[in-house]
């Protein structure tokens, strides 16, 4: 499986169109897909759908893949945490041929005449060397997990934990297995991923494991969204509708989210419901001896929103745990404070939070390889960070 030269310049040269119409083009794409196999809505992120951020993540994907044809590894690292994903979505090998012809459908419509055999087969091709990467890299991570039939695709938990633990509200829950199968553990950073049905179809949505692996059970926490906010509809589902005692379908933990183990310091900067990612990587700081030098800055409205306060201040240093009510004016000087050479930076809340504090930290001149993003919104749309802080990436 390759492309010739003359495909390359060809994917190379169009790659321009995919990314000043992309989000036309995969609206089209999506359309045509669902018409013609429901089913994958039980894949796909149906909210993503709606407010329009999945097709353009998936153009963002298609883009920069073609942009650097010639060089995909600098796309592995994107690679894997996506791949993660679809294997806690249970995506499986046999779907990528069907995105592949709709994808290409979706391009032949959009492009009209301009839509020679050339530019359709180079396109092809390219996608064909795209997917089989991601199927090698998703066949990998199934492959830990399906020895035992029971451990296959979505399986049964029952909620053995449910209580609220912050305003929000903010509500604790806990899983186990009550089929005699096995817990596989996890390392902080991870997620696990819950599906709910809704109507005709099942929808899914990962939720970061709040604490670190007991043998037993396996912890999250959501907060209840708006009713009117499409993006909460499995928390909001779980929250009213699951009790203690109920059984949930849920995938094992996946993710590639994790602490950098030679760091000298890590400073976490959390907003709102972003500490869930946080939580259990503090934890294994802790446990490992290293609170010391671990510095945790959480931006909430009022102190009862802020999940896990009471534990972090029992386990962080007095002045290495902040809590900013309303502050975020004092949060370039905290950050400014925090920052000592060879410091990792975890980041995670909501994209106008994020984007500040990027600034901050490009004043300080701190590098982007100390920069670690967990961001509310689709993975896919941030490969264009990956492309350019590793382009220096060894070919495949």
């Amino acid at each position: 499986m390759s492309l010739t030269e003359e495909q390359k310049q060809i994917v190379k040269s169009t790659a321009p169109v995919l990314r000043e119409n992309g989000k036309e083009i995969t609206s089209i794409f999506y359309k045509t897909l669902f018409e013609n196999h429901p089913e994958l809505l039980n894949l796909f992120n149906q909210t993503n759908q709606k407010i329009g951020t999945q097709p353009l993540a998936l153009a963002n994907t298609v883009y920069f893949a073609a942009e650097n044809i010639d060089n995909l590894a600098v796309l592995m690292p994107q690679v894997r945490h996506i791949s993660h994903k679809h294997r806690a979505l249970t995506v499986q090998p046999e779907h990528y041929p069907i995105v592949g012809k709709y994808l290409l459908l979706a391009v032949a419509q959009f492009l009209g005449d301009k839509a020679t055999d050339e530019i359709l087969n180079a396109w092809s091709a390219a996608y064909n060397i795209i997917s089989s990467i991601f199927i090698n890299v998703e066949k990998e991570l199934y492959a830990k997990f399906n020895q035992d039939p029971r451990d296959q695709g979505f399986i049964p938990f029952t909620i053995v934990k449910k209580e609220r633990i912050a305003n929000g509200p903010i509500v604790a829950l806990a899983f186990q297995r009550v089929d005699g199968g096995k817990m596989y553990k996890h390392h902080p950073g991870q997620y696990l991923t819950i599906r709910i049905k809704k109507g005709n179809y099942y929808h899914n949505r990962h939720y970061s494991l709040t604490q670190p692996f007991n043998g037993k059970s396996y912890h999250i926490a959501i907060k209840q969204a708006n009713d009117h906010e499409l993006k909460g509809l499995v928390s909001n589902e779980v929250l009213n509708h699951y009790r203690k005692g109920d059984k949930i379908l849920a995938t094992f933990p996946a993710g590639t989210f994790h602490l950098v183990e030679n760091a000298k310091y890590h400073l976490f900067i959390a907003g709102g419901i972003g500490i869930t990612v946080f939580s259990s990587l503090i934890q294994e700081l802790y446990k490992n001896g290293k609170a010391n030098t671990t510095t945790l800055i959480h931006c909430v409205p009022t102190e009862g929103h802020a999940a896990f306060a009471q534990q972090m201040r029992s386990i962080l240093p007095r002045n290495q745990y902040h809590l900013l009510v309303q502050g975020k004016h004092l949060l370039q000087d905290l950050i400014r404070n925090s920052i000592k050479p060879n410091t990792h930076v975890y980041l995670c809340g909501s994209i106008p939070l994020i984007n500040k504090v990027e600034d901050y930290l490009a004043e300080y001149e701190l590098p982007s390889s100390q920069i670690h993003t967990e961001a509310f919104r689709p993975i896919l749309g941030s490969i264009k960070n990956a492309v350019k802080n590793q382009s220096n990436t060894k070919s495949l």
